[in-house]
């Protein structure tokens, strides 16, 4: 089941958006203004089911639904993308996208277009597409640090794995001991194409230009020595903003949130809901503060037993839960905590609980599993429908793992490091 959010906020940012809506060539205040009985039609026996967003979009070479390119660019035999063919798949692209720059990165390409097509399609010829502004730089995903050396010795020449994908366990347990003389590492990420091996900062170690090697296992090794973990150096790296939303939806507060109260206007709840902490304790340092956030799913364990998922660091003042405010409807109190995780459970009041349906996820697809961090194909598809954002579409193409904290240090191997999202993730 599909709905569209019913705050006129969050409308307004996404009808303000520089693309048109991503599945269908209407404006996008024709589908975000539809009546929400409207969508009832989708359940019914009758109705035409809709067409499917993605072909293949468990693991590379997923082709999304506006992706019309008359060729592919992912080699199956290969394990890898090539590069756009001088002649027939140039032309296309150039009458397709216009004369703007083309680049090819190894497992993503960015266009240069003053106007993005419409409907925007995610992928070109299978390819994960980033469409930016004319000129508009766009940063490699690499470290800065010139510590690489191709002609330092392979350490570990003999583990070798596909390509495209992350090694296995044991195989990382090879690469780490294999660095362990050399560096003190702290994290490493399996990009597609190459690794980057984070090294702990301020333990003392200096290491010199080039004196660390170039080529690890199968992969091209770079390497990252700063306090700030690389991921979040991605932050400085984002594209020229388009849209700002407190200039687009015409609202006083900073972060227009979609505050429908849903089980009063559409007598149920789903992921995606806006939801809010109960107020800090009164004498409490944190006296009158609360948090918002949105609900997870909807979850039942062998016993029956029923639990909404919600973010930890959105209930730490209060366990009790509320819909769309807290003024508004009690809906639960957490029960269960999990901040190693950053995941909460909430007992539902039972009433909710009858109306929470974790079919409807608003334009995002229906959850339908939990996944371990581990069984996450590289190249996946996701979707997640923010309370701010609406739709958004996430690719997953590496693969961090970072240094067990002391207390989890016990009962790992000495030279193992854990996947943050090794545990349980909701798949969009």
């Amino acid at each position: 089941m599909s709905i569209a959010r019913l705050a006129p906020e969050v409308q307004q940012i996404q009808q303000s958006a520089p693309f048109i809506d991503t599945y269908t060539d209407a404006a996008t205040t024709l589908l975000r203004a539809r009546p929400v009985e409207q969508h009832a039609t989708l359940t019914m026996p009758h109705a035409h089911p809709p067409p499917k967003r993605w072909t293949s979009p468990r693991g590379w070479g997923a082709r999304h639904i506006n992706d019309d390119a008359p060729f592919n660019l992912w080699d199956e035999a290969k394990r890898d993308y090539r590069f756009l063919k001088k002649g027939a798949e140039y032309d296309w692209c150039r009458d397709k996208f216009g004369d703007g720059q083309i680049a090819s990165y190894g497992w993503f390409m960015t266009i240069d277009t003053k106007s993005p097509p419409k409907p925007v399609p995610l992928t070109v010829g299978c390819m994960p597409v980033i469409f930016t502004n004319m000129g508009e730089k766009l940063w490699s995903l690499t470290p800065k640090t010139c510590y690489a050396n191709p002609r330092v010795s392979n350490p570990c020449p003999e583990v070798q794995w596909e390509r495209m994908t992350s090694p296995t366990k044991d195989q990382n347990i090879a690469i780490l001991t294999a660095l362990e003389p050399l560096a003190n590492v702290r994290a490493i990420i399996y990009m597609p194409h190459w690794t980057i091996v984070e090294l702990e900062y301020g333990d003392g170690r200096v290491y010199q230009p080039g004196s660390l090697p170039g080529t690890v296992g199968v992969r091209t090794t770079l390497y990252h020595h700063e306090e700030e973990p690389f991921y979040k150096t991605l932050s400085k790296m984002t594209c020229h903003r388009r849209l700002d939303p407190t200039q687009q939806s015409g609202a006083s507060d900073p972060t227009p949130q979609d505050t429908t109260n849903y089980i009063q206007e559409c007598a149920f709840v789903s992921p995606g809901c806006r939801l809010e902490s109960g107020l800090g304790m009164v004498g409490s340092q944190n006296e009158r503060v609360n948090a918002a956030t949105s609900a997870g799913v909807k979850l039942w364990n062998i016993n029956g037993k029923e639990a909404l998922t919600v973010s930890h660091h959105g209930f730490l003042n209060s366990k009790e839960v509320y819909h769309p405010f807290a003024s508004g409807v009690k809906i639960g109190e957490v029960f269960d905590e999990r901040p190693e995780l950053d995941i909460s459970l909430v007992e539902l009041v039972s009433d909710v609980s009858r109306k929470f349906r974790n079919d409807c996820y608003f334009q995002g697809e229906t959850p339908k599993l939990l996944l371990r961090g581990s069984d996450i194909v590289k190249g996946s598809w996701f979707e997640v429908d923010g309370m701010s954002s609406g739709l958004v579409s996430l690719l997953t193409y590496a693969k961090p793992l970072a240094k067990p904290s002391e207390a989890s240090t016990l009962a790992l191997p000495s030279k193992t490091l854990e996947e943050p999202s090794e545990a349980m993730s909701s798949r969009r």
